[in-house]
């Protein structure tokens, strides 16, 4: 009876558990529409199957405490309530895991940053390394990808525009694909025989070059 009282409680205490994973599930299961995230199902399913089994081993250990007695009973009870303690502890954080993971996915996604921001380290290094250290704090490759001039502004445009902003992201990648010209001054069509030098000008932040006003020189 003893035994049988344990185990209600436990299947129960299991059970309340199963049917809170089972609505987050649903949950996940329509934001992995949106986002993809078909790899967190994998994850339940491996979690279901794995209880499954642990539910079998404890019948199997259940029928061995009666044979031996009441004291190893006793033992084998004990030791079944810190496995489903921690069992359960262990799908508790696999939950919160999932929630945490979902809501990273909603922000990233809802993300409408800067384009100023992506264009600025172009040309900012410094400005550029602080951002990646920022940005890509617990991920490696990201991080040098961010920092090299290849990939500066594309990983740039990706970070501050989400899923959800897609063509606010477009307009990102247009600005990386214009060449950054240095400052300086070129050379105009000679005027009266002298050669014309006039500093590059932007042509309303667009990135291109308009051409400077022609000044009159006196021919040599």
């Amino acid at each position: 009876m003893v035994q049988n009282e344990e185990k209600e409680k436990e299947e129960i205490e299991l059970e309340k558990i199963q049917q809170k994973i089972a609505i987050e599930k649903r949950k996940k299961e329509c934001l992995a529409k949106t986002f993809e995230e078909k790899a967190l199902d994998e994850d339940f399913i491996e979690t279901e199957k794995q209880s499954m089994a642990d539910q079998d081993e404890i019948k199997i250990e259940t029928a061995k405490k009666i044979e031996d007695g009441r004291w190893k009973l006793k033992k084998k009870i004990e030791l079944m309530k810190q496995k489903a303690k921690a069992r359960a502890q262990a799908l508790n954080d696999q939950l919160s895991q999932i929630r945490t993971q979902m809501s990273k996915d909603i922000i990233l996604a809802n993300r409408n940053g800067d384009l100023n921001i992506c264009k600025k380290g172009k040309k900012d290094h410094d400005f550029r390394e602080s951002y990646c250290n920022q940005a890509f704090v617990d991920d490696w490759v990201r991080n040098s990808e961010c920092k090299s001039d290849e990939d500066w502004c594309y990983t740039c445009c990706e970070h501050e525009f989400g899923s959800n902003f897609v063509s606010q992201r477009d307009n990102c990648y247009d600005m990386c694909d214009r060449k950054v010209h240095p400052v300086g001054f070129v050379k105009f069509p000679q005027v009266n025989g002298a050669a014309i030098f006039k500093p590059n000008t932007p042509l309303k932040g667009d990135g291109h070059w308009v051409w400077a006003p022609k000044e009159l020189t006196k021919a040599a």
